[in-house]
């Protein structure tokens, strides 16, 4: 009976153990994301005044007032909303534009990933927005225009 105990506490210790390294993992690849300014926050909309003064792109913002910032699961704000309508707008995606950074935003931006040839994590940052092409929309009657 001793043995069986025995047996069995190494074996919990050894999932606890596991699932420490795993959850500690986790914890270790955030910082990555943040090599960028910080969180996207908003959305923003950034017009080219100087090559295109009539259309503009709908992108996640950060507080710090670039674009320079990361997106990943579990969050929820309307710098999400401008990326899911950006995947459906250039990508042909038809994710509900709720602001909900789940399963299937991240799913769809690993395929984009894929696609843009950056690292397929589902984690959106600087190297996938600079590889993404982005929609731009009239500034007279908000209809989408091309991508780009």
């Amino acid at each position: 009976m001793n043995r069986i105990r025995n047996v069995r506490t190494r074996s919990a210790m050894t999932v606890g153990a596991l699932l420490a390294g795993l959850i500690g993992g986790a914890f270790a690849v955030a910082p990555s994301a943040s090599a960028a300014t910080g969180p996207c926050t908003r959305a923003a909309t950034l017009h080219n005044k100087v090559t295109n003064p009539t259309s503009y792109k709908y992108v996640p913002y950060a507080a710090a007032n670039t674009s320079d910032c990361w997106l990943d699961r579990g969050m929820s704000n309307s710098a999400v909303t401008a990326l899911q309508k950006n995947l459906n707008a250039c990508y042909g995606y038809k994710l509900a534009t709720d602001g909900v950074y789940g399963q299937l935003t991240e799913s769809a931006l690993v395929s984009v990933q894929k696609k843009v040839g950056v690292k397929a994590d589902g984690d959106y940052g600087p190297n996938t927005r600079k590889a993404m092409v982005w929609a731009n929309y009239s500034v007279e009657t908000g209809a989408r225009i091309n991508c780009n």
